[in-house]
């Protein structure tokens, strides 16, 4: 099956690490505030209210409208594979590899190393969730 983007037209590292990078400090300040208000952060309650937030932060908009606020601000988007618009369990997919990995400065060089690696920019997440992220 051919693609509808064109290699051009796939996002590079740099945006992807650019993205990731506003995605990553608005997140935590956000999941920060939300698991104060919900409680300390050592209170179950808390970090329940953390980790909501800090996953929430990239399914919601990604299953929603393709891209998180970081991608938005980088102009680029995820797409299913086929081109067509990202789905709920495609989201929920290719973010676990993303909450897994995201706590190791070790899995993130991994991530980019298979971004690197790929013919179509594709980190593991993208691989295992048939996704891909594009320029807009």
């Amino acid at each position: 099956m051919s693609k509808p983007y064109a290699r051009s037209q796939l996002a590079s590292v740099t945006a992807r690490g650019g993205a990731w990078l506003v995605d990553i400090v608005a997140s935590l300040v956000v999941a920060a505030v939300v698991s104060g208000v919900a409680g300390v952060a050592a209170d179950p309650l808390g970090l329940l209210a953390f980790l909501l937030v800090s996953v929430g932060w990239y399914v919601v908009p990604e299953a929603g409208w393709g891209r998180t606020p970081g991608k938005w601000v980088a102009g680029i988007r995820v797409v299913e594979a086929d081109g067509g618009d990202v789905s709920a369990r495609a989201a929920v997919v290719r973010n676990l590899t993303k909450v897994i990995g995201g706590g190791s400065i070790l899995l993130v060089l991994a991530g980019v190393v298979f971004i690197a690696d790929s013919r179509d920019n594709q980190r593991l997440g993208d691989r295992f969730a048939d996704t891909l992220v594009v320029r807009v």
